[in-house]
């Protein structure tokens, strides 16, 4: 790969600046968590402008790191912000390191199209991304169905995978007071 002198960190200087300037449309709680996954794959590729090689950005837009953040971010519905944090690497880069700025248009367009590869969930798949998250999983084989069971203290949840989709029953245990404070909580339950 060529000589890259990048002037901007892709971090600080791209990525946190795009994800801040979103306050406002996207959850805080989104907004650390792109930041905290960015984070990691800097630690991971040691890309940054201050210390590291940035061409290794590069390498990081092919991973699966990459993959993982473009995942979640379709699940919050924020790909877009995804597409402004590499049209800004493509507009800062294009001068001082021309291959990660047409690496992030590569990859803007394959953002675009959705040509990132997806694979159909599995009940194993699910199983060992929700141990590898600290969660207690058991396998419970019921009416000829496999489930994934999550307890937690007041919650328990069932998964299942049908027709490539991840099928889930929540069941909160609480006290109420009235029932007025009941269908308020349905109320709010129905807006997930």
């Amino acid at each position: 790969m060529s000589i890259c002198s990048a002037r901007k960190d892709f971090l600080r200087q791209i990525v946190n600046k795009v994800i801040s300037e979103s306050s406002g449309k996207i959850s805080a709680s989104v907004m650390e968590d792109l930041k905290v996954r960015f984070a990691r794959a800097e630690d991971k590729f040691s890309f940054s402008a201050l210390g590291g090689d940035p061409r290794r950005i590069a390498d990081f837009l092919s991973s699966e790191e990459w993959t993982d953040i473009v995942e979640y971010s379709k699940n919050v519905n924020v790909t877009w912000l995804l597409e402004a944090i590499l049209k800004k690497l493509a507009e800062e880069y294009k001068e001082d390191c021309p291959p990660i700025a047409n690496k992030a248009l590569e990859t803007l367009n394959s953002l675009k199209g959705s040509t990132i590869a997806k694979e159909e969930p599995t009940l194993d798949s699910i199983v060992k991304k929700l141990k590898f998250h600290g969660f207690k999983v058991n396998v419970i084989k019921e009416d000829e169905r496999e489930y994934a069971e999550i307890e937690q203290p007041l919650l328990k949840i069932k998964l299942y995978v049908s027709e490539g989709k991840i099928n889930y029953v929540m069941c909160k245990e609480g006290k109420a007071s009235t029932i007025d404070a009941i269908i308020a909580l349905i109320e709010k339950v129905k807006e997930l």
